[in-house]
């Protein structure tokens, strides 16, 4: 053999080696440090816009599987330097056979880790015809609104993350402690539904267990399947449908939507752009005076300045002569530890516990701060959990906190929801034994404000104002999932 040739087969040896050893441990942090057991979620965040993601993300690459990928491979090369002096049968040819078998073998063993056989099922149920949905057919509401004589404001706040769950395991929860007693008392206080008689909330099915996927489907009462089209060469979503702002704006209201981090991360901003918002994210903030042009902290700023900066928000908003509709997002609880600001304290071990406390002290003030203003009589907050905290192997906290099993830790699980100072008041036992979703956040929130809704639904919600059933009590979870995880006529139509 030549001695190009023989280079030749050892860079190509190389290569494959240290492919073959990138993508196991890639594969290996990825199903440690992310839900990838629900691959439609996988799915659909991978498919969508995933630039501005959070600034730890590129040092757990780095330290996931980047480094160890390369530390591999000098080991490899050393030890194939001691081996060669006393094996002579190892060649270039040998070593080339042997990595083709090693790839072949980390490839089969990362599709069957990572259930990869699923993406393609799920990518051809998406793209395949769709049918006509007897589901969608018989639960399917078009919105029809009236308004009421008052239009009260409305701020709502989509806490990342945020569940009832958080309470102590004697509250119904599945901590040993609770690490956010003003948000439970809150609920309380105010109006919260639950399926039980306590403290609790929704159901976190598919097509709404992400950020997107939660505030798509909390403000129109639909799932997340693949909800964008083209329509003048420009993304849009779901045009055909009534989303909460759309009833909101086309009555009269301003509607911004604020976040601490990059619109376009999952598409976000087509979501809310496409039915009536006006998004000020970090970019904007930062081009408008808000906040430092070099100021980059994990998603972009924390919630302490997103706090801050919405209290301005309201104030320029409420000078306006028109009502408004302020929403939300907050970060800093976002999987897999959290964000732990200047304002943080440490009382606990467990770094999530600091970030659930503190933001728990965060929306306290600002919750107060609210109550001192001149327009807090005539507006309704709304705080609801975007979705579900994102368990991973590595990053489960409840799991690792909770003396429950983790089968009834996960039974417990449910996203948070909160309505303070409504128009429309409810007794409290009609708050409670209610079986609930995303779906049915949006027309609860509309009769909570006094509008009133033909049939008290809207899409596939119900409200919990009414005695109307919703689709998980209805159905159940389990048939609810398998029938909004499928391409329709109906969904499509929403597209055209």
């Amino acid at each position: 053999m030549t001695q190009k040739k023989r280079i030749i087969l050892e860079v190509i040896s190389d290569l494959l080696f240290l492919i073959a050893t990138a993508t196991f441990f890639a594969v290996y942090w990825a199903r440690r440090n992310y839900p990838m057991d629900n691959c439609y979620t996988v799915y659909f965040v991978m498919s969508s816009d995933t630039s501005g993601h959070d600034s730890g993300t590129a040092l757990s690459i780095l330290f996931g599987f980047v480094i160890p990928a390369i530390v591999s491979f000098i080991v490899y090369r050393l030890a194939l330097f001691v081996l060669r002096k006393r094996l002579n049968w190892l060649s270039s040819k040998v070593l080339l056979n042997i990595n083709i078998l090693y790839c072949a073998i980390s490839l089969i063993c990362c599709i069957c880790y990572l259930k990869a056989w699923n993406y393609p099922k799920i990518w051809y149920e998406i793209h395949k015809d769709p049918v006509d949905s007897a589901f969608y057919k018989e639960n399917y509401i078009e919105p029809t609104v009236k308004s009421p004589e008052n239009k009260r404001n409305l701020i709502l706040i989509f806490m990342e993350s945020m569940e009832s769950s958080y309470q102590a395991e004697n509250e119904g929860g599945v901590l040993p402690i609770n690490p956010m007693p003003y948000l439970t008392s809150l609920g309380k206080d105010n109006i919260n539904f639950s399926e039980s008689q306590g403290i609790g909330g929704g159901y976190n099915i598919e097509g709404t267990c992400w950020t997107v996927g939660g505030l798509l489907s909390k403000t129109s009462g639909l799932p997340y399947y693949n909800p964008f089209v083209k329509k003048d060469g420009k993304l849009v979503c779901l045009p055909k449908a009534t989303f909460l702002s759309d009833v909101l704006v086309n009555d009269g209201y301003n509607a911004v939507f604020s976040i601490g981090s990059e619109k376009q991360f999952e598409n976000r901003d087509t979501v809310m752009e496409s039915h009536g918002y006006v998004t000020h994210d970090i970019k904007w903030y930062k081009e408008n005076g808000k906040i430092d042009p070099d100021y980059q902290v994990f998603w972009g700023f924390e919630d302490q300045k997103l706090y801050e900066i919405a209290k301005d928000e309201l104030n320029e908003l409420s000078s306006e002569d028109k009502p408004f509709l302020f929403t939300m997002l907050t970060d800093d609880t976002h999987f897999p530890h959290g964000f732990m600001c200047s304002s943080c304290k440490n009382l606990y071990d467990e770094q999530m516990l600091n970030v659930l406390s503190c933001a728990d002290n965060l929306l306290k003030n600002f919750i107060e701060w609210a109550k001192e203003q001149k327009w807090y009589d005539n507006t309704q907050i709304v705080i609801v959990g975007d979705h579900n905290y994102l368990a991973a192997p590595k990053n489960n906290f409840m799991h690792d906190l909770s003396s429950l099993s983790a089968g009834e830790v996960e039974s417990r699980r449910r996203f948070m929801n909160v309505i303070i100072n409504p128009a429309v008041q409810l007794d409290k036992q009609k708050q409670k034994n209610r079986k609930f979703c995303s779906f049915d956040i949006m027309p609860t929130i509309l009769e909570a404000m006094g509008y009133q809704l033909e049939n008290h639904g809207a899409a596939l919600g119900r409200s919990l104002y009414s005695d109307a059933p919703t689709m998980i009590e209805k159905y159940g979870v389990d048939t609810v999932n398998s029938e909004i995880m499928r391409r329709t006529i109906q969904y499509d139509a929403l597209n055209d």
